[in-house]
């Protein structure tokens, strides 16, 4: 049986697995492109809750602001977010990206979301600290037809075969771009997201309890290994 990316979508989305409290629509003016950027990085290799907390408290003691941020030292801006881990380095990407904007867009990265979506997407990638995934959740949010591609969803797609193991992000992304309506982006990314956390887990995935295992190359191997032992 071989099902096609949207009903495999569709299918884990029926569980229903979905997290409302979306990190990025947590924040406060979370249609404020630089603060979704400040937000993306603080999220990244953490939970939602301490990337949520470290987030408040950078805008409670330094202000999620461009101007603020520039001027604030780097390690206030570290201690300010350290709940979120990886304290110093998310700190520098932070104070990187914000002098470029600041200094090319005005601090307004509007003018670059506004941009033609490849072009958008090129500029974005010039600036330090953001990468794939951070760029595509930016424009994912302002409506371009992005689909960010994090370990979770990496995993998914290689496990179920719906590319090969050694695929990188682009040929990753580019597999559910082309499965699904540019409208189902962003539920489709979330629900993989929650999916990967709770079902297709990293370690002691939960194949049993899987509502595509029957298409899962992994899942495939993994019995025929436990049939071939027995």
């Amino acid at each position: 049986m071989k099902l096609g990316v949207r009903d495999i979508y569709l299918r884990i989305k029926s569980l229903g697995l979905r997290n409302n409290m979306e990190f990025t629509s947590e924040v406060p003016n979370a249609k404020d492109y630089y603060r979704i950027l400040v937000a993306t990085i603080l999220s990244q290799n953490t939970n939602d809750r301490n990337s949520i907390r470290a987030f408040k408290n950078l805008d409670i003691l330094v202000g999620v602001e461009p101007e603020k941020i520039l001027k604030a030292d780097p390690d206030r801006i570290a201690d300010a977010i350290r709940i979120g881990g990886l304290h110093n380095t998310k700190a520098r990407k932070i104070k990187e990206a914000t002098k470029l904007i600041m200094n090319l867009f005005d601090g307004d990265l509007t003018q670059i979301i506004n941009m033609d979506y490849r072009e958008a997407r090129k500029k974005l990638l010039s600036i330090p600290g953001i990468g794939d995934k951070t760029a595509d959740i930016l424009l994912l949010k302002a409506g371009h037809p992005a689909f960010p591609v994090d370990t979770h969803i990496s995993r998914i797609t290689k496990r179920l075969g719906l590319v090969k193991k050694g695929a990188g992000y682009g040929e990753i992304s580019r597999v559910w771009r082309e499965g699904l309506t540019p409208e189902e982006y962003l539920d489709a990314h979330l629900n993989l997201i929650a999916f990967g956390r709770k079902i297709c887990r990293a370690v002691n995935p939960k194949c049993t309890e899987c509502p595509i295992n029957n298409v899962c190359k992994y899942y495939g191997e993994k019995i025929g290994k436990e049939n071939s032992a027995q």
